[in-house]
């Protein structure tokens, strides 16, 4: 089934510089996460499906139009950039309204889209101030007010999160939530691996302008079930049991924390979790607690960069 956004052989060059790679995927609907260190090439792919530059060699096609051709595509697509672009000397009010009109809504029907906007993204309270005097998360609400105001099928949001407190950071991971939960698509792209992990049902991990990998988190940690791992397990007689799993040949380090737990690096998480299971059974271990420090995102992430 086609998603939200599809790049066929995209490629997109700076000069001599590779922006993107030759790539293909296909973004499907939800809550999907664009994640990679900054210099990915993150911006690169929302600024093609944005229709704000062309590709190099390939084909962007957003809910099946070219966005740079096809300019009705944007009745369906919301987009926030990383820049701070609000007119200082208007109020949120006055911008989202303008935004409303922009779109082509007239009279009341523009009034009431930007007011509901507004309260949708928390800004309802501070709508009639100075965009001057608004804090970075006001500023940041009030743009992606701007961004909802047709009601769009899909946001884009570039870097949302970027500079904000964490009361802020919870105010936008919760209205992405709110607009996916209403039946419509939220792309977003971050560096920072729990927020993304946080709040996507699907990620995609780009780096050096290429794609490493794709899917749902639980798809993801699957696909690398067998990489280097560490476990640490709370049990009774931490330093018997880490003598006896130092014996298997997978395993680099054995360490008993102050606080009594034993933390076992491996390079096999399947030989591991399958000798930990053994050599409980062989102790009659009483195990409180097993837990994975490494088992996120930004394991992940390491070990498909290596």
């Amino acid at each position: 089934m086609s998603g939200t956004v599809t790049f066929s052989g995209v490629s997109r060059w700076y000069g001599t510089v590779l922006g993107l790679a030759n790539v293909s995927i296909d973004v499907p609907h939800g809550i999907v996460g664009l994640l990679g260190p900054n210099g990915a090439g993150k911006s690169t792919f929302l600024r093609l499906l944005t229709g704000q530059i062309v590709p190099s060699s390939g084909r962007v096609s957003v809910y099946g139009k070219d966005p740079v051709r096809e300019a009705s595509v944007f009745r369906d697509v919301g987009y926030c950039s990383e820049d701070d672009a609000l007119h200082d000397d208007l109020t949120p009010r006055e911008t989202v309204r303008l935004v409303s009109r922009l779109h082509g809504f007239k009279g009341a029907e523009a009034i009431g889209r930007a007011d509901r906007a507004l309260a949708l993204a928390g800004v309802d309270v501070y709508a009639d101030r100075s965009c001057e005097g608004l804090s970075k998360g006001q500023r940041q609400r009030t743009r992606l007010a701007a961004a909802m105001v047709h009601e769009p099928k899909l946001l884009v949001l570039d870097e949302p999160m970027t500079g904000l407190d964490p009361v802020a950071r919870r105010a936008v991971l919760d209205l992405m939530r709110s607009w996916a939960s209403a039946g419509r698509s939220v792309l977003f792209s971050s560096h920072i691996l729990h927020e993304v992990e946080a709040a996507a049902s699907h990620v995609v991990m780009i780096h050096k302008g290429m794609i490493l990998a794709e899917g749902s988190v639980a798809h993801l940690r699957s696909c690398l079930s067998d990489a280097a791992f560490t476990l640490e397990l709370r049990l009774d007689r931490p330093r018997d049991f880490g003598a006896m799993i130092l014996k298997a040949p997978h395993v680099r380090s054995v360490e008993v924390t102050p606080e009594g737990a034993v933390r076992i690096a491996s390079d096999s998480a399947t030989n591991l979790m399958r000798d930990a299971v053994s050599v409980c059974n062989e102790m009659n271990a009483c195990v409180e607690s097993i837990s994975a420090p490494d088992d996120n995102l930004e394991a992940l992430f390491k070990r498909l960069v290596k």
